[in-house]
């Protein structure tokens, strides 16, 4: 008798592909983990140790502790059958992981924190070059530009002007992340249908939901970051220069640096006073960060007088630099037929920017 195996072959193989296949889903997230064994029990409070314990609700752990609380990598399976495998900090749900429902299909697949879902982040490639929307209703579409090597990362905002998002802030940006820099670069026109000419809207209606976008991705980024982010900075042209200094003024960053900012906020601060009361400086305090500010003494935008240097007198913690007879966006080779460009300008205010970025720890 002959006896054709090919048959029995191929099922075989199949069947012991599924068995794989399963075993790889049993134990995502929970392979071996470099920690030792937990020992002992709960009440001793578990720390840099690797132990399976169920928990009072009726679920089950397994992965890392640290004094007593879910922390590192693990998986817990609940009484429904549900199962969450990933990352976990001070016993609640943080960083990037996967919640099965009872059948094995995904339920929920990106970032948790807090042991809250949120919204579909992923983590960041290695290096390069990623699109997607951010923002506190993830509608404000962002451009990263992730430099290579390991470690952490300086984050840093790159803000267009008035006149929309350009090529010259993504130049600026790839030119940051030469430097090691995780530069981003938001529309903050786009979530809401502005144009150049509807420019001082974003001063107006917007202005704090702009300004929560920009903290947003800024929290939200550092979800996304494989590595630690711990230091975060903005640099901005004229509008965007107004939003380095807010942003600067509140604490939200570590420092600001602001191209010819719009610190009249578009001509609306008008009188007596009005600077001093815009919502740049009446939001300064002892936790406000540095700004960097550059100004030509020929502005015929954001006057040198009247504003920028009054706005050097009152922010309590600036470093200046003016260039004479230099208008302004005098950075961009394409505004008005590259009429104000100045490259002399332009060269010297990148390596000062450069050199206080890493003075406040870049």
């Amino acid at each position: 008798w002959f006896i054709d195996l090919s048959f029995f072959y191929q099922i075989m193989k199949k069947l012991l592909g599924i068995v794989v296949l399963g075993l790889l889903w049993c134990n995502v997230g929970v392979a071996e983990s470099k920690l030792p064994a937990c020992e002992g029990t709960i009440l001793k409070k578990w720390t840099d140790c690797y132990g399976t314990q169920d928990m009072s609700d009726g679920a089950k752990y397994t992965g890392e502790w640290k004094k007593g609380k879910q922390h590192g990598q693990g998986t817990e399976t609940y009484t429904n059958g549900d199962k969450y495998v990933g990352q976990w900090k001070d016993g609640k749900k943080n960083g990037q992981g996967i919640q099965y429902h009872g059948d094995g299909t995904v339920d929920k697949e990106g970032i948790f924190k807090g042991g809250k879902f949120q919204a579909d982040l992923k983590l960041l490639p290695s290096s390069g070059k990623w699109e997607t929307k951010l923002g506190k209703s993830y509608q404000m579409p962002v451009t990263i530009y992730i430099p290579e090597g390991t470690g952490a990362k300086p984050l840093i905002l790159v803000i267009h002007t008035s006149g929309g998002l350009n090529q010259s802030e993504h130049d600026y940006a790839m030119a940051l992340q030469k430097e090691g820099f995780l530069s981003v670069v938001p529309d903050f026109y786009a979530p809401y249908g502005l144009t150049p000419p509807q420019k001082k809207l974003t001063w107006t209606k917007f202005r704090k939901d702009i300004h929560n976008d920009f903290t947003a991705i800024i929290s939200q980024l550092k979800s996304m970051s494989r590595e630690p982010i711990k230091k975060v900075f903005a640099v901005g042209f004229s509008n965007g220069g107004y939003w380095a200094a807010a942003l600067a003024a509140r604490g939200d960053i570590d420092a600001g640096v602001s191209y010819y900012g719009a610190y009249s906020e578009g001509g609306t601060l008008r009188g007596r006073g009005a600077l001093e009361k815009g919502s740049i400086l009446s939001n300064t305090s002892s936790k406000s960060a540095p700004v960097l500010m550059f100004h030509g003494t020929e502005d015929s935008a954001v006057p040198f007088k009247w504003v920028a240097e009054k706005f050097e007198r009152l922010y309590p913690d600036i470093e200046a630099h003016y260039y004479d007879g230099v208008d302004h966006a005098y950075d961009k080779k394409i505004k008005k037929g590259g009429r104000y460009y100045n490259e002399e300008a332009t060269k010297d205010s990148w390596i000062k920017t450069l050199e206080f970025l890493r003075k406040h720890g870049a």
